[in-house]
């Protein structure tokens, strides 16, 4: 039995917004010009449970899933709803006011018998479901260990949950959002962002996809994907000056079809799908005038270009360690089981405890004798004993109260602080003997353990181990990232981890050892003990 249009509405998403002339800002929905948006569309009626867009800006992605999800809470495919995922509350006003409203006044017959009033920006009734429009903020602690929660995404029961510009999140809320599905049968997963650094958010979620790219056939029966084959073949026709993509078998320009998605990693398809998109891709876009910014990018700034319009992750060298220039700073000699000192601690407190001990062997020079990762405070200060440790900075937190009490035992076996990180506080370092307590600016002691590395002369590891790789792989995974108030536009830089699977914690341990070697001169120079000063003197400059 034939299905009438009728049957295929109800189940096709992008057949009803074909058929039903849905009207967005720019005019009627429509398939020409962006014939990538059909397979993607068509994911939820291909019971395709998870799916991400790593995009660049302006490719209709967000207008198309919002369709996707109102045929489905209009036909039935949602029956609990769908919550859409912001990252505050500001874009949720924002989305609800300049996108939602306006695609259900523009809609009425299609869209808005089915849209029952609730006077409410964050929440829409949509048929005998909810739309819900949140913000993914978490402003609530729930214990001492970072652990927080949000109201607004408690007590809520979907079907499908989209993360719309999933890198400007608090990715905590992600895990948290996802247990919302916990009663459904559908569990559907969108995840949609322009991409920041490498292996962070959409990037990381992107990596554990098929990873689709978009290929334009050619009649010599060629097939180039722009995106994948950039910066070549970018042409410009001499006549009109416009760019075109050329064929990379026999350099004709590329007409927009027929053209489809192609899977780079079949072996992931059944976990999620994910497609990359630029603004190659896109029939507004000139590709010859993306080839010119993205060799001569206004302000130098290269990073919004190959973000914004290339759709890809991207990070200076400067604003980032690799695992390789870590590991290039390794010496011959192998991890140490002791040392006579006196040496330098530094201690990272999570459930588990990453020390670091060494050296400073010179004015700017330090040597790492041990790396590890201990269970107890009575292995931190069996290591302690063992390397006759005379300067040690611990982490304050999140167990204040343990970490005092270790430093209470370690009382006259040298000096013991505790760091507070400060992201806000004046430059310099401030060791504090009263309170025991060292005082830190975030971001400059991250910039000097950046500085320490990268200088290739600075600082010797022990040689490669699994545990040195270990601790390569965590000081890699922060990156200062550039970070503009959408309220002041002002700017400010933080260091960020990238990886929610590689944690950070050997890097601030690596923090901690530095202050302790640098701020009281503990080391060996020439095999004779250096004399301490009695007053704690500080060389720390601000990059």
């Amino acid at each position: 039995m034939a299905l009438t249009p009728t049957d295929i509405v109800s189940v096709d998403a992008a057949y009803w917004a074909n058929l039903r002339r849905i009207k967005l800002q720019k005019g009627v929905f429509s398939f020409v010009g962006r014939q990538y948006l059909l397979e993607p569309m068509q994911c939820a009626m291909n019971n395709v449970r998870r799916r991400c867009y790593m995009k660049g800006t302006q490719g209709g992605f967000t207008e198309e899933e919002t369709n996707e999800e109102l045929h489905g809470l209009i036909h039935g495919r949602y029956p609990r709803g769908v919550l859409v995922l912001f990252p505050s509350t500001d874009e949720v006003r924002e989305f609800s006011k300049a996108r939602f409203g306006p695609l259900i006044s523009a809609n009425p017959s299609a869209i808005g018998r089915f849209v029952k009033d609730t006077d409410t920006a964050n929440l829409k009734r949509v048929g005998d479901a909810f739309l819900y429009l949140r913000g993914a903020t978490l402003n609530r602690a729930l214990d001492n260990v970072g652990n927080k929660e949000s109201a607004k995404l408690r007590s809520i029961s979907v079907d499908k949950v989209r993360f719309e510009e999933l890198d400007l999140f608090d990715q905590d809320s992600v895990a948290k959002a996802l247990e919302r599905m916990g009663d459904s049968e559908i569990k559907a997963e969108v995840y949609v962002s322009n991409p920041t650094t490498p292996d962070f958010g959409i990037a990381a979620v992107y990596g554990k996809s098929d990873q689709r790219h978009w290929y334009r056939y050619c009649g010599c029966g060629g097939w180039t994907c722009a995106e994948l084959e950039f910066p070549n073949y970018i042409m410009r026709d001499k006549k009109t000056h416009k760019g075109y993509i050329a064929c990379k078998k026999c350099g004709k320009a590329l007409a927009n079809e027929p053209d489809q998605w192609v899977v780079s990693k079949k072996e992931n398809t059944e976990y999620m799908q994910g497609y990359q998109w630029s603004q190659l891709t896109s029939a507004q876009q000139d590709p010859w005038e993306i080839l010119q910014l993205y060799n001569n990018p206004p302000d130098d700034n290269i990073g919004d270009i190959v973000r914004l319009k290339l759709g890809l992750p991207y990070i200076s060298a400067h604003d980032r360690l690799t695992t390789q220039a870590v590991l290039s700073c390794c010496g011959d000699q192998h991890m140490l089981d002791s040392h006579p000192g006196p040496c330098a601690m530094g201690v990272d407190i999570r459930r588990h405890k990453n020390v670091v001990i060494g050296i400073r062997n010179g004015r700017e020079r330090y040597r790492v004798f041990r790396v590890a990762r201990v269970e107890t405070w009575d292995e931190v200060k069996a290591l302690h004993r063992r390397f006759n440790v005379k300067s040690c900075v611990i982490d304050i937190r999140p167990y204040e109260d343990s970490a005092r009490q270790c430093q209470k035992d370690l009382r006259g076996k040298g000096r013991t602080y505790l760091c507070e990180y400060k992201e806000t506080s004046p430059v310099g370092v401030m060791f504090n003997d009263k309170t025991g307590i060292v005082g830190v600016n975030r971001n400059e002691i991250c910039d000097a353990t950046h500085r320490l590395v990268n200088d290739g002369k600075m600082l010797e590891l022990p040689a490669e181990c699994p545990e040195i790789k270990q601790f390569a792989r965590e000081c890699a995974t922060l990156a200062k990232i550039e970070i503009i108030d959408k309220k002041t536009k002002a700017t400010t830089f933080r260091y960020r981890k990238l990886s929610a699977e590689t944690p950070d914690d050997y890097r601030h341990a690596l923090n901690y050892f530095y202050l302790a070697a640098s701020g009281h001169r503990v080391g060996v120079v020439d095999g004779q003990r250096r004399r301490r000063s009695k007053h704690a003197k500080n060389d720390y400059v601000r990059c």
